[in-house]
């Protein structure tokens, strides 16, 4: 055994930000970290642990669905011999650490919350033969029943820590430019009850949101920038604008900062925000320091949805917002629940206007999905009381006051699953390839053609986004309805979506093709 190397299991679909700022903390405690992609399969997970026999192996569970793979990766593990200690941290796992350690047996431990210092603080218990039992912020079991140490509390500095471990075999490019992500900040001082990010950062003593330094962020960046060759920075802050005043003001120092170091004319970058925070005024000012995307949480377009959903926000907000940088010329994404649990036919029509309103001039691809009570939110809680919870702890759900909702949904669900689900589906084709536009106005300026294949591709979205609209409309009217031909009607509507879908991903490929084609005239 490898006294000083640890070991992580961990999501790598994406740079995880996570175990790179936990890798950093380690390797500046002299330890030698290894990441492994936990979607590889159980040979190879076995292979590469067994070679690098570390002291301990630590996984990352953030969402709760991912605890059957969890169960079956370690139990693999020990059968094939590995006997290293065995952590597990994420929000899961950190909220509900009694149910982990129960349906998990083969882990010994779980960082909970926060851990760069805990995960260290175990290491070296492990290393030194110490009781890592007495480690603050671990969760483990004592004579069978699971007990959690005293929390710590949330790290206060963000400036403090080393920057994440980063690999430069898993830097993804767009249009040969090489992308990075970043944290700016962590926690959200809002409380929106589909969300368990609250809870996360609410349990343990400090303040919910904590910022980094707009300095300490661009000097992050200028070393991506000089080391990985960075010309993109994907932001994954839950909300990168605080509220009110102290959000502007950051904001502005952090432009400041991205012009005093000469980023500002060289990058593009994307953030998340909440609608009521986009300002007409503030948002040209980042445009011209790089900003080329938001990601909205817009999440409904009815006013008791959002009241439901705690946003605070109102459907006019929503509205206005997309106005704004639709005017800026800044492109929106957006989350969208067009389904929660008062869903009725009436919310849901209301929702499919909203939708039609925004982005029927196709500004954005279509979206929806259905509110999920995960673990320890607000929405799981009452329908706990309603007793209207139900499925498995990897798979929570509940049916609609409506059965026929349940019908409906379920119907759109496998109607558009491809489409808008599917990793390789039209909605991540549009918006990769609106993202490469952005690229090559940014960074290729002189290729040909740009305009046209631009507004090309926003009637490709228009189109998309008005059969998603007829058929979810007709599929409503349908369900509502009950007529004895509705099995046939929803045929036809299936028919209509698979040679309407064919004809536009045909006309997509072809208008790229032509568009490259013009690049080599």
């Amino acid at each position: 055994m490898n006294r000083r190397k640890v070991v992580f299991v961990a999501y790598q679909d994406q740079e995880n930000l996570g175990v790179g700022y936990l890798s950093a903390m380690l390797v500046s405690k002299g330890f030698v970290v290894q990441t492994i992609d936990f979607k590889l399969s159980e040979d190879e997970v076995y292979r590469q642990v067994k070679m690098a026999d570390p002291l301990m192996v630590g996984f990352s569970l953030i969402f709760q669905y991912h605890t059957p793979r969890l169960l079956e990766l370690t139990r693999y593990l020990r059968e094939k011999g590995v006997d290293c200690h065995f952590t597990v941290g994420g929000h899961y796992p950190s909220l509900r650490f009694e149910d982990v350690l129960d349906s998990v047996p083969q882990v010994d431990s779980i960082v909970r919350f926060e851990g760069e210092m805990t995960v260290c603080e175990l290491a070296e218990s492990l290393s030194t033969g110490g009781d890592w039992r007495e480690v603050q912020g671990v969760a483990y079991r004592k004579d069978g029943k699971p007990i959690s140490n005293t929390l710590r509390p949330l790290i206060n500095d963000l400036d403090a820590l080393p920057f994440p471990l980063r690999s430069k075999e898993r830097t993804f490019k767009c249009m040969e430019k090489n992308c990075a992500f970043i944290l700016a900040s962590r926690g959200c001082v809002w409380n929106c009850s589909f969300c368990s990010i609250r809870k996360f950062y609410g349990t343990p003593s400090g303040r919910l949101r904590r910022v980094r330094s707009p300095g300490n962020v661009v000097q992050e960046m200028k070393e991506l920038y000089e080391k990985y060759e960075a010309r993109i920075f994907l932001f994954q802050d839950d909300d990168f604008l605080s509220p009110g005043k102290p959000g502007r003001e950051w904001a502005l120092s952090f432009i400041n900062e991205l012009e005093k170091e000469e980023l500002a004319d060289k990058v593009l970058w994307k953030i998340s925000c909440r609608t009521d925070e986009v300002d007409a005024e503030l948002f040209s000012r980042l445009k011209k320091a790089g900003l080329f995307l938001a990601y909205l949480g817009i999440e409904s377009g009815n006013q008791t949805g959002l009241k439901y959903l705690n946003k605070h926000l109102t459907v006019e907000d929503n509205i206005r917002a997309v106005k704004v940088l639709n005017g800026l010329g800044i492109l929106y994404e957006y989350g969208f629940m067009l389904f929660d649990p008062t869903s009725t036919f009436q919310s849901v029509r209301t929702n499919i206007d909203f939708l039609k309103d925004i982005c029927g001039d196709g500004s954005s691809p279509a979206v929806f999905c259905k509110v999920l009570p995960y673990a320890e939110t607000d929405i799981e809680r009452k329908l706990i009381s309603e007793g209207r919870l139900k499925g498995s702890v990897a798979t929570p759900d509940y049916d609609f006051l409506d059965p026929r909702l349940d019908s409906y949904y379920e119907f759109l669900y496998k109607a558009f699953h491809e489409w808008i689900f599917a990793d390789d589906g039209m909605l991540s084709k549009l918006r990769w390839h609106r993202f490469e536009v952005a690229v090559l106005e940014k960074f290729y300026p002189h290729a040909k053609g740009i305009p046209g294949y631009k507004e090309f591709l926003r009637e490709i979205i228009a189109s998309s986004n008005a059969l998603f609209f007829r058929i979810a409309e007709n599929a409503a009217t349908i369900f509502e309805e009950e007529s004895l031909d509705s099995e046939s009607q929803l045929q036809a509507l299936v028919e209509l979506q698979s040679v309407e879908l064919n004809r536009i991903g045909s006309k997509l490929d072809e208008g790229m093709r032509e568009f490259q084609r013009r690049q080599t005239d």
